[in-house]
């Protein structure tokens, strides 16, 4: 990481910490321990890395952090959320807030991480907003649409809508802000927010394959979870495609029974590929940021992300 990004990196994370709190101590401890197991702060530092791509100004550094932050609160509050929705019981190798406290606790320590990105985001520019508004909304939406269309019933392109609107949109809404923040040009702004986008995509696709391939130790959840749950993710749709109808019995035992068909060569490659090609859409949209440096670290991310499945 460079050491602009390295030094942003620090400041966003005393952000994220200090709005993760609360005086009631049942609710700091739940927020705090999700908050410090958090994952790479992928969302906010890929907007940093389009800010400094694109020689956004000192100046507007403080509302650059802050646009960040509200990011990573907006994403943790929504994985709470998830989770409750999906009934998972471990996240990142540890349990839940919906497994340790229950529904209404879980329903609670989202809708308080949202309050805080709202509070973080008062203030900052209207474009910002406005741009953060969006995306919650396309959020709800592909959440709701998931839920709502039975899985015998989705279409591969409904599937599409749906994790551009829940995972990839966040990606969008990091790059948009960060072109924004620098000041791009609209149609700069524009293309870095498919890179956006197209990298979300790709990081869905990525995770929906690890379902089949992951290692529990490594991904911190047991393979199969979305078989179990019910849900149509890119290695069943493939499997669908290719061996015919999923059974209708989702249990562990009769996950074991199609795995070898689910990690054979006939899904997983074509999984890679899918995932290979948005990954390369990204990077190729990213050649626009003017900082070689930030750019190659953007590409090298885009790899990483990928890697996970290589």
């Amino acid at each position: 990481m460079p050491d602009s990004l390295q030094k942003d990196y620090t400041v966003i994370e005393d952000i994220i910490r200090s709005r993760a709190r609360s005086s009631l101590p049942i609710m700091d401890s739940m927020i705090t321990s999700l908050v410090r197991n958090g994952g790479k702060r992928i969302r906010p530092m890929i907007l940093m890395a389009v800010f400094r791509g694109m020689s956004g100004k000192d100046s507007v550094l403080d509302t650059a952090y802050r646009s960040a932050a509200t990011l990573e609160l907006i994403h943790t509050a929504t994985l709470i959320h998830d989770d409750l929705i999906d009934k998972s019981h471990t996240r990142r190798g540890v349990p839940t807030i919906f497994a340790q406290h229950g529904i209404p606790s879980a329903v609670l320590a989202g809708d308080y991480l949202f309050v805080e990105a709202y509070a973080l985001a008062a203030g900052l520019p209207e474009k910002l907003v406005n741009t953060c508004v969006r995306s919650l909304r396309k959020m709800a939406e592909g959440q709701l649409l998931e839920e709502i269309i039975p899985p015998n019933e989705l279409s591969f392109k409904t599937y599409l809508d749906i994790i551009s609107s829940k995972t990839a949109v966040l990606f969008k809404s990091a790059c948009e802000s960060g072109a924004l923040l620098a000041e791009a040009p609209d149609d700069v702004v524009r293309d870095l927010g498919q890179a956006g986008l197209s990298l979300g995509i790709a990081f869905q696709f990525i995770d929906d394959l690890l379902d089949v391939l992951g290692n529990e130790h490594i991904t911190g959840k047991p393979i199969g979870t979305d078989f179990w749950a019910g849900k149509l993710s890119l290695p069943y749709f493939l499997y669908r495609e290719t061996f015919g109808p999923l059974p209708n019995d989702r249990s562990q035992k009769t996950f074991q029974s199609i795995l070898k068909k689910l990690t054979s060569d006939d899904i997983i490659v074509k999984g890679k590929e899918m995932a290979l090609s948005n990954t390369n859409k990204a990077k190729e949209l990213f050649n626009v940021l003017d900082n070689g440096e930030i750019r190659t670290y953007l590409q090298n991310m885009c790899d990483q992300m990928l890697n996970r499945i290589l």
